[in-house]
């Protein structure tokens, strides 16, 4: 073991709770600051961790927006094994890249109001959020979604984004 400065203290200790491992000795200068490292390195870690597992506004601004360019880029197959657009959207925004490098939290609803006389037949809405952040788009999707038939159908898509809820 080495002795602190002013060779009283050693830097590690023996631990009082009953166990002979070593720790670091607060009372000296040394240990003091592989204390405070220690807490640091921590905190630094624990954001970190939440960080990379969160959306951020601007992620999630930028996976819309790459996704819809992806989803207008070339047609869409779809049957009734592929879920819709509601899937087809999702998956592209979670094949971005863009966001939490662990776990998904994107969520895409469907927000046509049946009830809505003014509502535009010729377009889907889609609202699109993600854990963690304030932040929705609404997509207008064209032409709407057929119906489900047991054989694919292929669909060029038209998709118009907004900021804000639909």
């Amino acid at each position: 073991m080495s002795k602190g400065q002013d060779g009283d203290e050693p830097i590690f200790i023996r631990s009082n709770w009953g166990t002979s491992r070593y720790v670091y000795n607060p009372r000296n200068p040394v240990g003091v600051g592989l204390i405070i490292g220690s807490l640091l390195f921590a905190a630094i870690a624990m954001y970190s961790l939440r960080a990379s597992s969160s959306w951020s506004e601007g992620e999630l601004r930028d996976a819309v927006h790459a996704a819809v360019r992806d989803l207008e880029a070339a047609p869409r197959t779809l049957g009734s094994w592929t879920g819709g657009y509601q899937s087809l959207i999702r998956d592209a925004v979670e094949e971005t890249g863009e966001g939490p490098t662990s776990g998904s939290g994107v969520y895409v609803d469907a927000a046509d109001d049946p009830y809505d006389e003014d509502a535009d037949p010729s377009v889907d809405l889609f609202e699109v959020t993600a854990k963690d952040v304030d932040a929705a788009f609404c997509l207008s999707v064209s032409p709407p979604e057929p119906e489900p038939v047991l054989t694919s159908v292929e669909v060029s898509l038209s998709i118009s984004v907004e900021e804000g809820r639909c």
